[in-house]
């Protein structure tokens, strides 16, 4: 049955500020569904629309993505059915476009509300009308059936949260596109929730070492207890940092018995800039520029780079060697979810955290109610909790 009409309760940005509003849910369109949120977890990339007090003409809300139970289906949905338990994923599988058809679901052209419009799925009391097709910070969320994966499974929606952005993310840059060998080295820059989901990946997949970099104290701590071989403060080595990383991957066999490396062929960048003055260690660059050039600089000349961050300053640059550029065998992948399909990955994902696998509770440091859904959003943004999940009850 229809749930137009229903009203409940979303956390809105609108005009200059944001604020815990009750709104009505509108009808909803062929395409799309109806779920009632269980968990969102809050990613660093939104904080800016979660606590911005630049003026908005379209009241939104926001979050890339949450879980919950499904309670209404669009005429022509087929993914889901009313009952069940999905992943609300921040990245479309529409499956039939021209990217999804040539493996690159991780580029859907339905993603990111390209091909989908973001049409108002509910209104506050003063008829004002409100957007957000995976807005999470809301009871209900209305999406498009691309972005739903339904899951069985008894894993805590607290736990499936980290998996519907950062936790997906995080894993996919080391066990999809880019898969990291059995026995290699590996580097994680930025040990936020999506580096240290990336850490875990590089552990599963087998990685001899894995060398975690973050000038948070805190959060080296829990890149260690997840799977970190070494956990190195930038602030600390300086700039020695590249060489220090270098001497820990020194080869243990000589050049002409198939060694010879000493740089790791797996560097993942995850630390962007700073959205917001963090209220913990600051990094040596706030622009996070300086990151850049060092996953560059740390890759093997055979090696893969994954660069995830954002939040650079407008207009910032890097710059690499010519001949780097042009003539060396590095390969650059660009971030957009690191080469996740999330139908095919986020059902895996889950059994890694069935099966111990997965850590998603040491990621998800700190859970809030829906009225404090600006004091998670101020905490992801001040650095000072791995991650922070809305929780409804």
């Amino acid at each position: 049955p229809s749930q137009a009409g229903q009203t409940f309760r979303g956390y809105v940005r609108f005009g200059t500020g944001a604020s815990v509003q009750e709104l009505k849910l509108l009808p909803i369109g062929p395409r799309q569904v109806v779920v009632r949120t269980e968990a969102a977890q809050l990613c660093y990339t939104t904080t800016t629309q979660g606590l911005g007090t630049t003026p908005v003409a379209q009241a939104v809300v926001p979050a890339h993505g949450g879980v919950g139970i499904v309670i209404e289906v669009g005429s022509t949905v087929e993914r889901v059915q009313v009952g069940d338990r999905v992943i609300v994923a921040g990245q479309a599988q529409c499956g039939v476009c021209y990217n999804c058809l040539r493996g690159r679901a991780d580029h859907c052209l339905m993603g990111g509300g390209g091909g989908r419009p973001n049409d108002p799925f509910a209104e506050m009391r003063d008829g004002t009308k409100v957007a957000g097709f995976r807005g999470g910070c809301s009871e209900l969320m209305v999406t498009y059936e691309d972005y739903c994966v339904p899951v069985v499974t008894t894993v805590s929606p607290v736990e499936l949260a980290m998996l519907h952005d950062v936790g997906m993310v995080g894993l996919a840059a080391t066990m999809t596109k880019v898969k990291i060998e059995v026995g290699t080295d590996a580097v994680i820059l930025g040990c936020g929730p999506l580096g240290l989901a990336a850490v875990q990946g590089a552990r599963i997949q087998g990685a001899a070492q894995i060398i975690a970099v973050d000038p948070v104290r805190y959060r080296r701590e829990v890149a260690l207890k997840v799977g970190a071989t070494v956990a190195l403060d930038p602030n600390v080595e300086g700039n020695n940092l590249v060489a220090k990383i270098r001497q820990l991957c020194q080869s243990r066999t000589k050049a002409l018995a198939g060694g010879g490396n000493t740089l790791p062929d797996y560097v993942l960048e995850a630390a962007g800039g700073d959205l917001f003055p963090p209220k913990v260690e600051v990094g040596p660059d706030p622009t996070g520029v300086l990151v850049l050039q060092q996953a560059w600089q740390l890759c093997s000349p055979v090696g893969n780079v994954v660069t995830t961050g954002v939040g650079h300053p407008p207009g910032t640059t890097i710059s690499f060697p010519a001949g780097q550029w042009s003539n060396s065998s590095k390969t650059h992948h660009p971030g957009n979810v690191a080469g996740a399909s999330s139908l095919r990955d986020l059902p895996r994902f889950v059994r890694l955290i069935e099966a111990g696998l997965f850590n998603a509770k040491a990621l998800a440091t700190s859970t809030y109610p829906l009225e404090r859904t600006r004091d998670a959003f101020q905490a992801v943004a001040d650095r000072t909790t791995v991650a922070a999940v809305v929780v409804f009850t």
